[in-house]
């Protein structure tokens, strides 16, 4: 691809400012409303426009950083869940909606990932109590579990919703079928852990399929070392009915860190926000069969979430204010601590 069909894949229309750190962010099937969890136990909305985005009141009732959302396919419901454990079902409109359903300790811990079925009926959760859990999204009521033996960082419906892929601290992957609680398929993804100095560094962060399930995509970032992480962002891509590698992209260096979130564009290609040393954040578009992306865009410090809209002509991407805050920084002149917050880039995909 030429330099000027390159510069052209995406094209920032506006950036709105959010007062508070943003964690998760998805488009409501319709389009028209865009939801964010966010660090402070709420959930941002906003009424989506050609090119702008409207504030409208936060959902509230959550006890802690709202690590990831769901929308209902056909129905207008969100489902929220928290870094205390919490899972509800909320209607998404309206200016403060009553809750559905809520449980308030559906893990035992952090829930890392809600994902909802194709077709909506059936919720998965994961946390870092080891367990998946399926349920019931019209009541919350459990349907199947699956303890694990390690803290559980990401998982996703297969397409046609019969199963369930997870994954773990160690980088090992799994397909499960619930319904019977047995594993199908193992997928090895150690390059996502690594033991440095008696801690175990967890990379791995999401889980996506591709092409109608034939591939299954897991990224996040191959740590270098604890502490102070640093470490490269990493896709794997896996042919998922026998578990195979079939190749792995690295889109950046050592101070580039974790890929957050992906999504999968029906024109052929990958979108993905990385995070990594403070300052240091991409926007990248990838096709699966290539080794370097075709997109990059280094502007965004920090990027956390990446919503693609449905007509599929339009993302979101969260990141980070410029001066955004870490341990040691000083108090403000009025003697506090500011918090970072999280811009809101809004771009046009043209490719």
């Amino acid at each position: 691809m030429s330099d000027e069909a390159e510069s052209a894949a995406a094209k920032e229309l506006k950036t709105f400012p959010c007062d508070r750190q943003l964690l998760s962010a998805r488009f409501s099937p319709c389009g028209g409303l865009l939801a964010s969890g966010a660090m402070d136990r709420v959930v941002m909305r906003w009424r989506v426009a050609e090119n702008d985005l409207i504030p409208l009141p936060p959902l509230t009732g959550g006890n802690g950083w709202v690590q990831s959302i769901a929308f209902h396919p056909t129905e207008q419901l969100l489902f929220v869940s928290d870094s205390w454990g919490r899972l509800a079902c909320t209607p998404y409109e309206g200016e403060a909606p009553s809750v559905r359903w809520d449980h308030a300790a559906a893990h035992d811990g952090a829930v890392r990932r809600v994902a909802v079925s194709t077709d909506g009926r059936l919720l998965a959760t994961c946390g870092s109590d080891q367990f998946v859990r399926i349920w019931n999204s019209a009541d919350g009521t459990p349907v199947a579990e699956h303890q694990h033996t390690s803290d559980v960082f990401a998982l996703a419906f297969t397409p046609d919703g019969a199963h369930i892929v997870y994954g773990d601290m160690f980088g090992k992957l799994f397909a499960l079928d619930f319904g019977t609680g047995k594993i199908m398929v193992e997928f090895d993804a150690a390059l996502f852990y690594k033991l440095a100095q008696l801690q175990d560094v967890a990379g791995l962060r999401t889980l996506t399929f591709l092409d109608e399930g034939r591939t299954l995509a897991a990224a996040g970032c191959q740590p270098e070392g604890g502490g102070f992480l640093e470490g490269a962002p990493l896709l794997l891509q896996f042919e998922f009915s026998s578990g195979k590698l079939l190749r792995e992209t690295r889109p950046g260096g050592a101070k580039d860190g974790f890929i957050h979130d992906l999504a999968w564009h029906p024109r052929g290609f990958l979108m993905a926000a990385t995070s990594g040393q403070p300052g240091s954040g991409m926007l990248f578009f990838l096709r699966p069969e290539e080794k370097e992306p075709f997109y990059t865009n280094t502007a965004m410090p920090n990027c956390h979430a990446l919503a693609l809209h449905p007509d599929h002509r339009r993302i979101v991407v969260t990141s980070t204010n410029r001066d955004s805050n870490g341990n040691g920084r000083l108090t403000a002149n009025d003697g506090q601590y500011p918090a970072n917050t999280s811009p809101l880039h809004l771009f046009e995909v043209s490719v």
